[in-house]
């Protein structure tokens, strides 16, 4: 009898052992890198979730009800802040019916906090304009500095809610903006020879890429932000770049490829699928392996060793 015991007994604690530990912070965010970054900091403590997809259009993702079931139980929900989802998050928030995640609760963060914000509108901001983000460009995840002032923030916000874990929660970022360093380090001579180069793309959510690592970005796809070209615009931008010598068109998996094709093969150039948030495209799971393929993608291209990507 005491053998049959001490079997169960031994059994149970095996089982107990290998029962995978229950995450201490269920975390929802509206972008995939800030899920990725919020995933490094929070190490074991955290299991994280992006209501958008990394080849989804982050401005427009649809408030479907399965979203606000999905984090009905999350216990911090990481906005990426400057409006960028201000035309679904509105929807969703509410509509999960969770107290812990509303903006102004605990557990609602704003990933955008403390970073310099480029493009910030002067004067009046109109719609004729397009789509202008009146606090200015939002995808500052585009330069890795900044996902470093993202984990800080992360880190602060997890040790509010999470105390007992806080020490943990800073380590994990200490050790993240070391390697964000380090690879930065690696980005910056990968990118070194194309100082000054110019490049079109689809959209302004490059601006932020582009200052870091020393581009100029000539012009846009879209006419105005949100806006589809017209054939007559398509022929203008690419006679302007052909005058230029910009041989270079970049475009996310949620944009128009064909018309960015157009434009480059009228330019006599190259156009190319990139991904500026981690899982656009295959290879990009997290941030690291996201600005690994895009440092590539944009220095291939830019060497002309980089054909278009169909």
């Amino acid at each position: 009898m005491k053998s049959l015991i001490r079997c169960m007994s031994a059994l149970i604690f095996g089982l107990m052992a290998t029962a995978p530990a229950h995450a201490d912070l269920k975390v929802a965010t509206s972008l995939t890198d800030l899920a990725s970054v919020a995933e490094f900091v929070g190490g074991k403590h955290v299991s994280a979730q992006s209501l958008c997809r990394g080849f989804e259009d982050p401005h427009f993702v649809p408030a479907k009800p399965s979203l606000m079931k999905a984090i009905q139980h999350a216990d911090v929900f990481v906005s990426t802040g400057l409006e960028l989802d201000s035309g679904w998050l509105p929807l969703v928030l509410p509509g999960s019916r969770n107290p812990k995640i509303q903006p102004g609760a605990k557990g609602f963060v704003d990933a955008s906090e403390g970073i310099n914000v480029l493009e910030k509108p002067v004067g009046t901001v109109s719609r004729a304009e397009g789509d202008i983000h009146p606090l200015g460009n939002p995808h500052y995840y585009a330069d890795p500095k900044n996902l470093e002032v993202v984990a800080d923030h992360l880190a602060e916000a997890f040790s509010r809610l999470d105390p007992a874990n806080a020490a943990e929660y800073a380590a994990n970022a200490r050790t993240f903006k070391e390697k964000m360093e380090a690879s930065l380090e690696k980005w910056e001579k990968q990118m070194a020879p194309y100082q000054g180069a110019s490049v079109v793309t689809y959209h302004l959510n490059f601006v932020y890429f582009a200052d870091r690592f020393g581009l100029k970005l000539f012009g846009t796809v879209e006419p105005k932000p949100g806006i589809p070209p017209s054939p007559h615009y398509v022929n203008e931008l690419a006679e302007a770049m052909k005058k230029a010598g910009v041989k270079v068109v970049l475009y996310q998996p949620y944009y128009n490829a064909d018309a960015s094709h157009q434009v480059a093969q009228r330019a006599g150039g190259t156009a190319v699928e990139i991904a500026t948030e981690a899982g656009g495209i295959p290879g990009t799971d997290d941030v690291f392996s996201k600005f690994d393929t895009l440092v590539s993608s944009v220095a291939g291209a830019l060497s002309g060793k980089l054909g278009a990507r169909p």
